[in-house]
């Protein structure tokens, strides 16, 4: 809507989370037109397991941080960027979540 909002903040953290799972950037210009994308490209995997393995950063599944920790983390970004803002959870609940 090019609207800022506190739902469009929630929208924008996901962003993050999912840099931050992906160890990739929320948009590459170098790549071809449908991959430039990230949260169209991985929002739909998030809660699938073994698909989630295949995009997560491999710094991630090297570190001491189990795989169940990860998938509440990505569990937590997918429903940050939800198309729908009622769907989001909100500032507080996300950073509650992840303590």
């Amino acid at each position: 809507t090019g609207k800022l909002t506190l739902q469009s903040d929630v929208y924008a953290f996901g962003v993050v989370l999912l840099e931050l799972l992906t160890g990739r950037r929320a948009v590459e210009i170098n790549q071809g037109p449908t991959d430039q994308n990230l949260v169209l490209q991985v929002r739909h995997i998030l809660n699938d397991r073994k698909k989630l393995r295949k995009v997560i950063d491999p710094e991630l599944s090297r570190s001491s941080y189990t795989m169940e920790s990860i998938a509440m983390f990505a569990n937590l970004a997918s429903r940050c960027v939800r198309p729908e803002s009622g769907e989001r959870p909100s500032m507080t609940e996300s950073v509650k979540e992840l303590q």
